[in-house]
């Protein structure tokens, strides 16, 4: 099933799209069998319950429908509780330049502010701040199911679904003089302005995607194909992920794990190439869809 949320930035409403390209809208169907869910969090958290609810709205042909081409897709997870991001986790996008790995038990984790977060095809800013924003293609994971401690062998039956993502980052100012002085790394606010963690199209429920570990990733700059990794090549793979992550923190319906980033970044070229006002950025992955935006000056 692809969940999506759509309608307004802030506003957006849980939904359902069918193959056919349009939007079931979740909120009424729900509402009708007595449930007031209006945001993808409290759905997921609940999901085992309601899902037979979603299931009969999305073959009942008198429920909602809205063509997906005639309104916005937001984040499919608009306002999770956090957004975790993995460093280091792909030999090929770090290992040659920085000379650094993660460790195969504990992965480097950072975090992402929510409010970084835009819809597939919402426009990202580049900020006043930077001339070095940059992009990472991610396989991410979101949450369905809250633990603590969660063993490896258990870790996917707290997994949602899945998602593309990319961790937008202006490098210069997340990394500024901290490459010879650690303790001056800003990576939350070279990770964290408005637009840089675009998501979707939409969460493809874990069911729907048998082999998370064996994923294609591509992404496009002005259609040059510039990054094409498969998750197969993760230093953590998601069980990894997830048990280490949630041995430190709990992990809770609707957070959002961003796994790492392979090789073709632009920072990666000699000269770097960074994005610019009027570049377009598309990534695909199998079975999750395409996602496509504008980079725009602020």
């Amino acid at each position: 099933m692809k969940l999506v949320t759509y309608g307004p930035p802030g506003g957006e409403l849980p939904g359902v799209v069918e193959e056919g390209g349009s939007v079931v809208a979740l909120a009424p169907a729900l509402s009708r069998a007595g449930i007031r869910i209006l945001d993808m969090g409290q759905l997921l958290a609940v999901w085992s319950a309601v899902r037979p609810v979603v299931e009969l709205a999305v073959e009942d042909p008198q429920s909602e429908r809205i063509p997906a081409d005639s309104v916005r897709l937001g984040p499919p997870v608009p306002r999770p509780g956090k957004i975790l991001a993995i460093g280091l986790n792909y030999p090929t996008h770090t290992g040659d330049s920085l000379g650094a790995t993660t460790s195969e038990s504990q992965p480097v984790v950072f975090m992402k502010t929510p409010n970084s977060l835009s819809g597939p095809s919402d426009t990202v800013i580049l900020p006043r701040q930077s001339t070095q924003v940059d992009y990472e293609l991610e396989l991410a994971v979101v949450i369905g199911k809250a633990g603590s401690h969660i063993a490896r062998a258990d870790a996917f039956d707290h997994v949602a679904g899945y998602m593309i993502s990319n961790d937008v980052s202006a490098r210069d100012v997340a990394f500024g003089p901290g490459l010879e002085y650690p303790m001056q790394l800003q990576i939350v606010r070279g990770k964290g302005f408005p637009t840089f963690c675009p998501t979707g199209p939409w969460l493809v429920t874990a069911d729907e995607v048998p082999e998370p570990g064996r994923l294609k990733l591509q992404l496009w700059v002005n259609d040059e194909l510039r990054q094409d990794g498969n998750t197969s090549e993760m230093s953590v793979d998601i069980p990894g992920l997830i048990e280490s992550i949630s041995s430190s923190m709990p992990l809770l319906p609707g957070d959002i794990v961003l796994t790492g980033t392979p090789a073709g970044c632009g920072f990666l070229f000699d000269p770097p190439r960074y994005l610019a006002d009027g570049d377009m950025v598309k990534a695909a992955v199998p079975g999750l869809g395409e996602m496509a935006f504008e980079v725009r000056d602020e």
